[in-house]
């Protein structure tokens, strides 16, 4: 007996699809939908699958996109914070980059085997700390020895 296939999704219309593709978030595709189609009976589950079905749409109607949003280019503050940022960063690169390459010049003129004087400072670290003890407790048995009942 041959299975009868049903479809994954609900079929949308191309002017549901535009629509999906013009708009910004969800909120606004929700509200332009209902203002686009009130004759359209679809609850709040079947709007958000079609938005989220929107990267789809976008993949199959690249054209649509583009004429309907129209090209959004950096502004002209943003270019030069951008370009101050880029700059700053490396400035920032090449005093770092200067900055390991002394460490390493400063690492390999270092003896590798430094042996230590028998007369040298001891270090806060190498310096004998007493260990903290605490008073010894007295055992419940001793107490009862003193305590003496009747007479």
């Amino acid at each position: 007996m041959p299975r009868i296939q049903k479809r994954k999704y609900e079929k949308i219309d191309e002017d549901e699809i535009e629509l999906v593709v013009t708009c910004n978030d969800s909120h606004e595709f929700y509200e332009k939908y209902r203002e686009a189609f009130p004759t359209k009976k679809k609850g709040i589950d079947s709007i958000s699958k079609i938005w989220k079905r929107r990267g789809e749409f976008i993949k199959k109607h690249p054209d649509t996109r583009s004429s309907a949003e129209p090209s959004v280019g950096m502004s002209a503050e943003l270019e030069k914070l951008i370009a101050a940022q880029n700059n700053i960063l490396e400035e920032l690169s090449g005093v770092m980059k200067e900055h390991l390459k002394i460490s390493r010049e400063i690492l390999s003129r270092l003896p590798k085997n430094t042996q230590r004087s028998e007369d040298h400072i001891p270090l806060h670290s190498e310096s004998k700390i007493p260990d903290h003890k605490e008073p010894a407790k007295r055992s419940g048995t001793e107490k009862s020895n003193d305590i003496m009942i009747g007479s």
